[in-house]
């Protein structure tokens, strides 16, 4: 499995970065994207990621830094005249919005060449027989009465990506704080973290406990990052655009 970092800036614009969105990439060539951030189809083109082979999409939770590169990717999939069915997965008060997003982006159903199937995020099955199963943070904690009262997705997530014999990876999206991770790392060897809202010499020392031995930061807001040093134990990467990451 190759992880592609497209997007590795946070909610503040950058000139250096583009917004949230990584793929990962399977031998038979399908691609799951997890976040689509402002400009996702863009990025990932110049990666060299085929946009015609995502089979899924996984959105976390619904700051526009995280999905609003969506309805421009789905416009980029509908002018190539795809064929193949596009699984779509988020919270379900967040796909009833995603949804609407598409229609008032004119991509109606019957003008489309390939069928969107929306679905509530659950764990579901990736290939080459691993699993991603999302583990809900408290991102979204501080504002989750409003967003209840309002009718908008009250809920974050992060992402558990497991396969039996491998050690997993997390994808930590936005987090509450980086006791967000706390117990989650066991069995993980690589740890994709968000550096905008966490300590990041508390998860680096988190990872070191929980025996993962790589952590890339990502989400960086604009101006310099002094990451912590690498330890013995724990190589520490701040990432940017374009980074790549192979997971045997």
């Amino acid at each position: 499995m190759q992880l592609i970092l497209h997007g590795t800036g946070a909610g503040i614009p950058s000139a250096e970065r583009c917004a949230s969105a990584l793929t990962a990439t399977f031998s038979n060539g399908a691609v799951v994207l997890f976040d689509a951030g402002e400009g996702a189809a863009q990025a990932m083109l110049r990666d060299g990621v085929d946009l015609s082979h995502i089979i899924t999409v996984a959105i976390s939770h619904t700051h526009a830094d995280h999905w609003c590169g969506l309805p421009g990717l789905l416009t980029a999939l509908a002018v190539a005249k795809r064929k193949s069915p596009l699984t779509i997965l988020a919270h379900p008060t967040a796909l009833a919005f995603l949804q609407q997003s598409a229609l008032h982006s004119h991509l109606f159903p019957e003008r489309l060449s390939f069928a969107i199937e929306w679905k509530p995020l659950a764990p579901f099955a990736l290939p080459d027989d691993w699993r991603c199963l999302p583990i809900p943070n408290t991102h979204l904690h501080q504002v989750e009465a409003l967003a209840e009262r309002a009718g908008v997705c009250p809920t974050a997530v992060s992402f558990l990506l497991e396969k039996n014999g491998v050690e997993a990876v997390y994808l930590s999206q936005d987090l509450g704080s980086e006791e967000d991770l706390r117990g989650k790392l066991k069995g993980c060897s690589l740890l994709v973290c968000e550096s905008a809202h966490v300590n990041l010499q508390a998860v680096v020392e988190m990872a070191e406990l929980a025996g993962v031995r790589r952590v890339v930061f990502t989400h960086i807001p604009p101006g310099l990052l002094t990451v912590p040093a690498s330890t013995p134990a724990v190589q520490v990467i701040a990432a940017t655009d374009g980074y790549s990451v192979q997971v045997e």
